[in-house]
């Protein structure tokens, strides 16, 4: 499979590297929404969604962009922390999305919020952070109970990402909560 991801690292399309080690490789967003928005992926093309991939492929990747993230933050005045986006649409090669948060350098930790309280009920094509309105705690256990649900089916079958190390998980049930 090639795409342009693919065709980036064989050094067939352009781009503006920042970071490469021997299984990744970061450039700049020739689309930026920020100074200095980046995008890393692995070298060896795997589909772009993050959860569907081995973990020592996601573990890697979320290494390599701690990386990058780190000498952002350092390069670019004003960034004291840069997130990290796996969101998967765009171009369909694992990738792991960087967007500087200029003028979050301080030297104290402190809160940085927003007032915007969108809600999405569909996937608009960007993640928001903010918080929306305070949810009703009715529509909150429901949509809890549902989904620890779904998690404790689901976990049976989990076996696909044929882990090497077996992951050690406690699952809230019901009965355990206060």
């Amino acid at each position: 499979m090639t795409c342009i991801f693919c065709d980036i690292v064989a050094g067939k399309a352009p781009s503006h590297p920042i970071w490469e080690d021997d299984h990744h490789l970061a450039f700049l967003s020739i689309f930026p929404n920020t100074e200095g928005a980046s995008v890393v992926v692995p070298k060896r093309h795997s589909p772009s969604y993050a959860f569907d991939v081995h973990d020592d492929v996601l573990i890697d990747l979320v290494l390599a962009t701690g990386h990058v993230a780190r000498r952002l933050d350092g390069a670019l005045q004003g960034v004291g922390r840069t997130a990290m986006v796996l969101e998967g649409f765009g171009v369909d090669h694992l990738h792991a999305k960087l967007f500087p948060m200029h003028g979050t350098q301080m030297a104290e930790w402190r809160p940085v919020s927003s007032t915007v309280r969108t809600h999405y009920a569909t996937y608009p094509g960007f993640i928001a952070s903010h918080d929306g309105e305070r949810a009703d705690e009715a529509a909150l256990a429901s949509l809890a109970a549902k989904i620890r649900s779904h998690i404790s089916r689901a976990d049976m079958h989990e076996d696909h990402l044929d882990r090497k190390v077996p992951v050690q998980r406690k699952w809230i049930r019901t009965g355990d909560m206060p």
